[in-house]
């Protein structure tokens, strides 16, 4: 039986993930594969999944005919995330899914094209860096994902974002990103001013914005939503 609360604390750890963002995770992926189900497969899916996921399974518009690669793509895009990571994550999900109900793994299998059935397995175990990710962007990449990121500015050098907090809101702020940072093997650069603060990432080795960087700032992202809303992320 597949449960909303496993499901998140599972996919929060195989991906290190904030709970937040994986959650978040979740509904991207359900709602990608539904795109490349038909309806009776949709409807299954649909019922087995829990309450606060249901509605990601929901959609209406025609099936996709895209492929696998279609598939990760769009995950990445709607996290949004590099394509490497996207896959990651997309098959982190529905192996948990195969994981908590083989029957219904087994009968979207069924309903996909041959080319999906990796969906349902497993990935390798992440490592330090996924191949490219230490690749510089190109400017119209850091153009494209600055459009994604409203919040940050910057160049193909490097991006930063300003945040106004409350003073009491700083320190819970800041020792998030660094655990942030840490989990995934990066520095993050960060001063504070009468406006607030303001993060830079960068990655230092090749002085350029890579998709890790990418990465990064929408950790940053998700600690200033919970941490300045008065929670904490996770």
């Amino acid at each position: 039986m597949i449960t909303h609360r496993r499901l998140v604390e599972d996919a929060a750890e195989r991906t290190r993930l904030p709970s937040g963002w994986a959650a978040r995770a979740i509904k991207v992926t359900l709602a990608v594969l539904a795109l490349h189900l038909d309806v009776p497969a949709r409807q299954r899916l649909r019922q087995a999944v829990p309450g606060p996921d249901r509605d990601a399974a929901y959609v209406t518009v025609p099936r996709s005919t895209g492929t696998v690669t279609n598939f990760y793509a769009e995950v990445a895009a709607r996290l949004p995330a590099s394509p490497e990571r996207g896959q990651h994550v997309a098959r982190t999900v529905l192996s948990l899914v195969a994981r908590d109900d083989p029957g219904l793994a087994r009968h979207l299998a069924g309903a996909l094209p041959p080319d999906f059935a990796e969906v349902f397995t497993a990935p390798e175990a992440r490592p330090e860096r996924l191949p490219g990710e230490d690749a510089p962007l190109t400017e119209d990449e850091v153009r494209a994902a600055l459009g994604r990121r409203p919040q940050w500015s910057g160049d193909a050098h490097r991006l930063t974002r300003t945040v106004g907090l409350p003073r009491d809101r700083v320190p819970p702020l800041l020792h998030q990103v660094e655990n942030d940072a840490r989990e995934l093997h990066r520095r993050v650069g960060h001063s504070v001013s009468d406006d607030g603060i303001t993060f830079t990432v960068r990655t230092r080795s090749v002085d350029a914005v890579t998709s890790a960087d990418l990465e990064l700032a929408d950790r940053i992202d998700a600690a200033v939503a919970a941490v300045g809303s008065g929670g904490r992320p996770g």
